[in-house]
């Protein structure tokens, strides 16, 4: 294989790795945020909260691993129109996706701060739905009431982190989000290319000026 085809393919690569890692990255953040909504509710708890941890260390994991693939294939000379534009459109969609889950993760941290399992804070709302919690939480008595173990803080260390990102995306990368339109409804799929159809699962089709 010459040396231009390689190379052609290489970025090929590079894009449907992006474009699949980007589906996963919604996928993980939208759990995220399912479970966002339940803190303060009948089924909040402490394995909620460690669930909770888990989903956002997955998704922060992914956003770090998109993030080095993104910037390397916009930083490859030998990449086509076509292919930069597709980079640039995932670029965008990655950028979007990491603003709401820095939103989500904010909101984790006012209603953990509300609803606190450590004491100081309003009791869990229950709504009869889900009896006295989630089944398998470790309730315990303490000082006559009912009371749930301490779990660690670590949202303000993910929030950080997050908000890191972000500002290292914005300042490695000169891609403003306005040139990026929509072409194509949430939820439709057509016969595109194997990257355009990983796109199209997630409901994010746009186009780069």
């Amino acid at each position: 294989m010459s040396p231009g085809r390689r190379d052609a393919c290489r970025a090929r690569g590079a894009a449907g790795t992006c474009a699949a890692t980007q589906a996963a990255l919604c996928k993980a953040t939208a759990a995220h945020r399912q479970l966002v909504l339940q803190l303060g509710g009948s089924a909040d708890g402490p394995r909620l909260r460690e669930e909770r941890c888990r989903r956002s260390t997955e998704a922060r994991e992914l956003s770090t691993g998109l993030q080095r693939a993104l910037l390397g294939g916009l930083r490859q000379a030998v990449a086509t129109p076509g292919e930069r534009r597709e980079l640039e459109r995932l670029w965008v969609l990655f950028l979007s996706t990491l603003e709401l889950f820095l939103q989500d993760l904010h909101r984790a941290h006012r209603l953990c701060q509300l609803f606190s399992t450590q004491g100081g804070g309003m009791a869990p709302l229950h709504t009869g739905l889900g009896g006295r919690g989630a089944p398998g939480q470790n309730w315990s008595w303490r000082g006559g009431t009912l009371a749930q173990p301490p779990a660690p803080l670590r949202l303000e260390e993910e929030i950080e982190q997050v908000r890191a990102m972000l500002a290292e995306m914005e300042s490695r990368a000169n891609i403003p989000p306005w040139t990026v339109e929509a072409t194509q409804e949430a939820g439709t799929s057509g016969t595109e290319d194997p990257v355009a159809r990983g796109a199209a699962r997630t409901g994010q089709r746009c186009r780069v000026f």
